[in-house]
């Protein structure tokens, strides 16, 4: 009983923070998604209120285990734009490769440039003591 009621519990905060975030953007005439606010005012509910992590983590496990039933409409939907990804099929085929190459050339530009900063720090006062031994 008590992890349904924090299931409950967390499936109201979930639903709550979508629907305010949905209001907001309507209201406020914001460019972006309301799920995406939605989300954003979950996280800061979840940072003010950490105890209901608990309650929110046992709503959504059993969604996410299920994820990629939510995709079937969207490739299902895929039959009904085929003559135009065949007709342009080199442009997207074009796009997607550029896009994954630069995406992963930044990134790994990135994670080295990180890496090597940290590499390059001094060391702090425990590891020196040990170097002189």
């Amino acid at each position: 009983m008590r992890d349904v009621s924090k299931a409950l519990v967390g499936a109201i905060l979930v639903f709550a923070a979508y629907y305010l975030g949905l209001f907001a953007v309507n209201v406020m005439a914001l460019p972006i998604p309301g799920a995406l606010v939605g989300l954003l005012i979950l996280l800061g509910i979840l940072f003010i209120f950490p105890k209901l992590e608990t309650h929110t983590a046992r709503f959504v496990t059993l969604p996410l285990k299920h994820m990629s039933l939510f995709f079937v409409p969207a490739v299902l939907a895929l039959s009904i734009y085929w003559v135009d990804i065949y007709e342009n099929f080199l442009a997207i085929t074009i796009a997607i490769f550029v896009t994954t190459s630069l995406s992963l050339g930044f990134t790994a530009w990135f994670a080295q440039k990180l890496f090597c900063s940290k590499q390059h720090k001094e060391p702090n006062s425990s590891q020196v003591g040990r170097e002189l031994e």
